[in-house]
């Protein structure tokens, strides 16, 4: 939790920061530093300030192993706050372009790694600097199925 608020405060300094928190599990202590402060910073000084350009990085979900601290999927607790942005990828080439976005977006943004996601190498990435929308969902198709991922 204290590494939360010390964040916010070189955010709020103008910097642009990235966290880790090693298992999405463990998000909790800092929930209330990233719901009621980060989201919520702009909204309550009148536009004076934000935490945009703050990215917390996190891996989540379960593999087969890990049990219950090492297996939860708590994104649905982040995804109804309003100005904070939540952003999953399904492939090494979205978790690039995603990643570089959303370290650049004006908003706090929550970016939950897929476990499974770090063993799949069978997708070319693109080299240098490139970034895909956050505004903007991928629409896949499949037969008469629309899939939204």
């Amino acid at each position: 939790m204290e590494g939360s608020y010390y964040l916010l405060i070189f955010n709020l300094q103008g910097n642009r920061a990235i966290a880790e928190i090693q298992f999405a599990d463990y998000i909790f202590p800092a929930f209330d530093q990233i719901v009621n402060e980060a989201a919520k910073f702009r909204y309550r000084s009148g536009n004076e300030f934000n935490c945009g350009g703050l990215t917390i990085r996190s891996p989540y979900g379960a593999v087969g192993h890990g049990g219950h601290y090492h297996s939860q999927s708590p994104e649905a607790f982040f995804c109804h706050v309003p100005g904070l942005k939540v952003v999953i990828p399904r492939s090494p080439r979205e978790a690039k372009g995603l990643l570089l976005a959303s370290i650049r977006d004006p908003n706090p943004v929550i970016f939950f790694e897929p476990k499974w996601l770090y063993r799949l190498s069978v997708e070319e990435v693109p080299e240098g600097d490139y970034m895909l929308p956050l505004s903007q969902a991928e629409v896949r198709t499949s037969l008469s199925c629309i899939l939204f991922w």
